[in-house]
């Protein structure tokens, strides 16, 4: 069955000393078309790393633009690594277009992500690309 995806909460952080990193101050969630519940539980340190800072003058910063939220999500998804990083990245898509990402940016933005941002195996441990 079809769900419409849809966010939970809102994105509550507080910026933490490096200057890089945010910590998140309540829980956030999204809801994917399958009908998966993707978490981003208060307490997480996020900072924008699944989208490999070298494509940044590209594709844009992780905290900028309509594919904040989506950008949460996913860093949270790729510290745990408990869902396969194919699902993971299929996600940061769909939650990038549930939050009004024009299709042809969050498509640059999921290919960016999908080949160069983290890949794992079954047991979470990360892979060299």
């Amino acid at each position: 069955m079809k769900h419409k995806p849809v966010f939970s909460g809102d994105v509550i952080v507080q910026w933490l000393t490096d200057g890089r990193t945010m910590e998140l101050l309540e829980d956030f969630s999204f809801v994917d078309a399958k009908g998966i519940s993707w978490r981003a539980p208060a307490g997480s340190i996020v900072n924008g790393a699944s989208i490999p800072r070298i494509l940044w003058p590209v594709v844009g910063s992780p905290f900028a633009g309509r594919y904040r939220r989506a950008s949460v999500l996913h860093d949270v998804a790729c510290q745990e690594r408990i869902r396969p990083w194919k699902k993971v990245h299929k996600m940061f898509y769909q939650a990038m277009r549930a939050d009004k990402t024009p299709k042809a940016k969050a498509k640059q933005m999921s290919k960016a992500v999908r080949m160069f941002g983290p890949w794992w195996d079954e047991d979470g441990n990360l892979q060299e690309i």
